[in-house]
């Protein structure tokens, strides 16, 4: 059921009788705002979701990937479980279910797409986000077995087997970390500030969330701050500018680890540089807004509120 705006405000009003200032209040307005952008992506008829808003030369059409960003970007933003949160929830379910495909075990970006592992991982996540029963994607983490080859396959398809159940995971994941430590053995010259931090935190967190634990003494969080570039953010390998998706990778693993960033505010400043006037975010700043840029912003927001409750 569609929650209306004046209910989220009403969730959000404790915070602001508590504190009656004008920085509190932005903060509530740009949330709403951000509600508002994605909640206009939305296909009314099919539920799914758009990568970003209609332009004068294109309209997108919804996708997987989209709907999934969008479903966990309401999920954080509005405080409640992605089912009460995305509306027409049923809709939008059914939609991510018309992306699997039964015959091989995978998930396409739109219904009768191409199968792929990142792809599947995705639908993984949107599934169990939209409380979809397991029975009717099943062969999902079949397929993931089967095709996981490289260390980005196994980096996502740690998300989608986090978000099934480490313990219920039906296949034996030591290959995966193989693949995993072949990966950072290549890489672990890569300097922090290009690309390093993106690699050292996209292995780490892979390890984490598959319950296993880094070595005692490790200095991963150290590694990671000395990453953080000028503007605040992170980037990848050969970038010269930061980027929210590589933000969100190396945030991912600071709250993984339960470590603070050496300068949390200036990667507050980052997010909201890549804030769009329509409320959404660009994955840089200046770029179009977009459901992923949104949901990095909001669940990188997110983790740096709970480090700096958690963390002194």
């Amino acid at each position: 059921m569609r929650l209306p705006l004046s209910g989220i405000v009403l969730l959000l009003l404790p915070s602001i009788s508590s504190a009656q200032n004008k920085e509190i209040q932005d903060a509530v307005e740009h949330k709403l705002a951000s509600i508002r952008y994605v909640r206009s992506l939305q296909d009314p008829a099919t539920g799914g979701f758009a990568p970003a808003a209609p332009s004068a030369s294109a309209k997108p059409t919804p996708s997987l990937r989209a709907t999934s960003a969008a479903a966990r970007a309401l999920k954080y933003l509005t405080g409640k479980p992605a089912k009460e949160a995305v509306p027409q929830a049923d809709k939008t379910a059914a939609f991510v279910l018309a992306c699997f495909d039964p015959k091989t075990g995978g998930f396409a970006d739109t219904p009768g797409g191409k199968p792929d592992v990142a792809l599947t991982s995705v639908g993984v996540m949107a599934a169990v986000e939209l409380e979809v029963p397991k029975e009717k994607f099943a062969k999902a983490m079949d397929y993931l077995k089967e095709n996981a080859k490289t260390f980005e396959d196994v980096r996502i398809g740690a998300a989608a087997v986090e978000a099934w159940g480490v313990k219920d995971c039906p296949f034996d994941l030591k290959p995966w970390f193989t693949i995993a430590e072949k990966h950072i053995d290549g890489v672990g010259s890569t300097p922090a500030k290009d690309g390093g931090a993106r690699d050292t935190a996209s292995y780490s967190a892979m390890l984490v969330r598959l319950g296993k634990p880094l070595p005692a003494g490790h200095k991963v969080g150290q590694i990671l701050s000395s990453g953080q570039r000028a503007d605040g953010g992170f980037g990848k390998t050969k970038s010269d500018s930061s980027d929210l998706e590589t933000t969100y990778r190396v945030m991912r693993a600071f709250y993984l680890l339960k470590e603070k960033p050496a300068d949390v505010a200036k990667i507050r400043a980052f997010v909201a540089a890549c804030r769009n006037a329509d409320g959404g975010y660009g994955v840089k700043p200046g770029e179009l807004s977009t459901a992923g840029g949104v949901y990095y912003a909001a669940i990188i927001t997110r983790w740096l509120d709970g480090l700096e409750k958690e963390v002194r």
